[in-house]
């Protein structure tokens, strides 16, 4: 009837509305834990990422556990850290940290390091099956926005060179993060306790660092 169909225009305008919101999504792609929060420019959220956390069991975290193990389809996370305790040879962990070391192919498929006749992966790619990891979560929970449409932040450490960065943001955008950019990890830090002192960065600068020039975070 009439009230249906104006119920339905008025969702159909309400979604709208929330996809013309410009979204900001932040990815903290950590070498032993990732989380994604977002936000609309008003309140933070954290994203569940769904994952196995036992044999057929699957249910969200906020933590996505930056383990991968390599069954027939690779899969990341609580159960695949469980399983590989038992099976290190199919294990992959440490990915980031890989990322970063200069002396190594890091396109090369070298993990897990020392594992003989098993599969192996590279650190870009086990970097990469993370981030589709935390897309396909973001694309389930905001099936209206992809990713791939909007502004993705991922932190680094300051001790990446350039060739860590840009296979960090090469590998985003691999997972469909088209719109991806780098934050340095204590710039993250700083932004935090801004917004944690709810204080305007101009503000702070006035009140709380009055004659300071500089702000150590460690």
């Amino acid at each position: 009837g009439h009230a249906g169909t104006l119920r339905r225009r008025r969702q159909t305008l309400e979604a709208e509305f929330q996809r013309a919101r410009p979204m900001s999504i932040g990815i903290d792609l950590g070498t032993t834990h990732c989380v994604v929060a977002y936000s609309d420019g008003n309140e933070v959220s954290v994203l569940p990422l769904a994952q196995l956390v036992a044999e057929g069991e699957v249910a969200a975290r906020e933590l996505l556990p930056s383990f991968i193990f390599l069954a027939e389809t690779p899969f990341a996370g609580e159960y695949a850290r469980k399983l590989g305790a038992q099976a290190p040879t199919k294990l992959v962990h440490s990915a980031k940290s890989w990322i970063c070391h200069g002396g190594i192919n890091r396109r090369a498929p070298i993990l897990p390091w020392a594992a003989e006749g098993a599969a192996h992966v590279s650190p870009f790619d086990a970097q990469v099956m993370l981030l589709q990891h935390m897309r396909a979560a973001w694309e389930r929970a905001h099936p209206a926005r992809p990713i791939s449409q909007e502004d993705v932040v991922v932190t680094v450490p300051a001790s990446f060179d350039e060739g860590a960065r840009e296979l960090t943001l090469d590998a985003a955008r691999e997972a469909g993060m088209a719109h991806a950019s780098l934050l340095e990890e204590p710039q993250a830090a700083f932004y935090h306790y801004v917004a944690a002192e709810t204080l305007a960065a101009e503000t702070l600068a006035a009140e709380t660092l009055k004659d300071e020039k500089l702000l150590l975070v460690v």
